[in-house]
């Protein structure tokens, strides 16, 4: 059922894309007797405060969003930082609240904003036991506007392409903690046209935040620090859009983070080739030009033979990198340095991958292969690693961030390991 409308007090639902999953009274319908009297219904999603008409109704023009590690990824704030802490340890000092004006790009009919946010100071006296309490927070949040009234889901894939950033960032799953849309209201007739209200988006995820009892401060891979939010948004939402089957691949791995070894080696290896194969779209063994003309060489030369064997060759001579020089020129893309000290060694990182993906598409069998998961575990993660700095390198970081990021705890320590899984086969 597309739309189902409800209540719940005062506030208005709107369900969407429900299914049936338990009912009563069912069997006796079918026999013509009694009526179904319950039924449970599952939506995909749900609106809290709006009733739409249909799903495709254009009422939205803006949302809002919050996800894990926003904030600190920013290295923006409210208060003055330099001041109050020394890393995450307080000097002692004390400072008030500022403004920091938010940062805005325009993406086509959108604009694309980030805002820090903070609540009022909520002071409490309590005389008699001779206490005076203040406590405030703050937080960070992305806004997308649009020029014109959309769908519901009309923001839905620029509001995971900036999730997936802060996943490549933060080299964690980042989780979305609140997603709101924002509706102009039509009612005229109770004084509020005009009004601009947010309706909250509410349904499950694939990855879903979990509490958590002790917060460390993150260690990223870059930050808003490296790169202007101006600069760094359209470049990632360009390269999103040219890689984004490989990306989605790519970050599937984070958001979902259990399942075999083995399956979550060949994703990797998937995401490793589509990548390539968005971002280098005209890398060939030969130049097209010279190509053809060998082509037509080889067909003119078999004129004699039998059809099949002409169209045998037509069909079987490609002009295609084969897996391992897409992954050897994969591997180039990035900072040298920072790629070697990941690979280690670039031509035996690639054949590993190559045979690994081989035998894990084709479900081959090598003799000298055991039960052991813990070389594909870090043959898995040392790539994983390297396509986050070639993500990087496309979007113009440079050496130095490059470099820095290799020194991030669980890439150094995977390369450590790949390292020693190296020179014990060399044994």
């Amino acid at each position: 059922m597309e739309i189902i409308h409800g209540e719940a007090g005062t506030e208005r639902f709107t369900l969407l894309d429900s299914h049936t999953t338990d009912w009563l009274g069912i069997f006796a319908a079918a026999l013509g007797g009694k009526q179904i009297h319950q039924q449970d219904w599952a939506p995909t999603v749900a609106l809290r405060g709006i009733h739409l008409a249909s799903a495709s109704e254009p009422v939205f023009v803006g949302a809002r969003l919050q996800f894990e590690r926003l904030l600190h990824w920013t290295d923006r704030s409210t208060l003055d930082l330099a001041l109050l802490l020394d890393g995450d340890k307080a000097k002692g000092q004390q400072v008030g609240r500022r403004e920091v004006a938010p940062l805005i790009v325009d993406h086509g009919q959108l604009k694309i904003g980030l805002h820090i946010r903070g609540d009022q100071f909520d002071i409490k006296h309590r005389p008699v036991s001779n206490r005076r309490s203040l406590k405030a927070s703050e937080w960070a949040e992305l806004s997308i506007d649009s020029s014109a009234p959309v769908p519901y889901d009309a923001f839905d894939t620029i509001s995971k392409d900036m999730q997936d950033l802060l996943t490549l960032a933060s080299y964690e799953p980042c989780g979305s903690l609140r997603r709101t849309l924002i509706v102009t209201d039509r009612d005229s007739g109770a004084g509020r046209a005009g009004y601009r209200r947010e309706v909250e988006v509410m349904g499950r995820q694939v990855y879903r935040t979990a509490p958590r009892d002790r917060e460390p401060l993150p260690k990223y891979l870059f930050t808003l620090n490296d790169m202007a939010f101006d600069e760094l948004v359209p470049k990632w939402l360009a390269l999103k859009e040219t890689a984004r089957m490989g990306c989605n691949i790519l970050f599937g791995l984070r958001y979902i983070s259990t399942g075999y070894i083995g399956a979550r080696l060949l994703g990797v290896a998937t995401a490793a080739e589509s990548i390539h194969a968005a971002l280098c779209p005209t890398s060939t063994p030969l130049p097209k030009a010279q190509y053809k003309a060998l082509k037509r060489k080889l067909l003119a030369a078999l004129e004699d033979e039998p059809e099949e064997i002409r169209d045998f060759v037509n069909k079987g001579l490609r002009n295609h990198p084969t897996y391992l020089n897409r992954m050897l020129d994969l591997a180039s893309i990035p900072d040298a340095q920072a790629a070697d000290r990941v690979l280690h060694d670039r031509t035996r990182w690639a054949t590993m991958l190559k045979n690994a993906r081989n035998d894990l598409a084709h479900a081959n069998e090598r003799s000298d292969e055991d039960d052991d998961p813990t070389p594909a575990l870090w043959l898995l993660e040392v790539t994983y690693a390297l396509l986050c700095l070639v993500l990087m390198a496309k979007l113009g970081l440079d050496a130095a961030v490059q470099r820095a990021a290799v020194d991030h705890p669980r890439i150094a320590w995977a390369a450590m390991q790949y390292r020693k899984l190296l020179a014990a086969s060399d044994e």
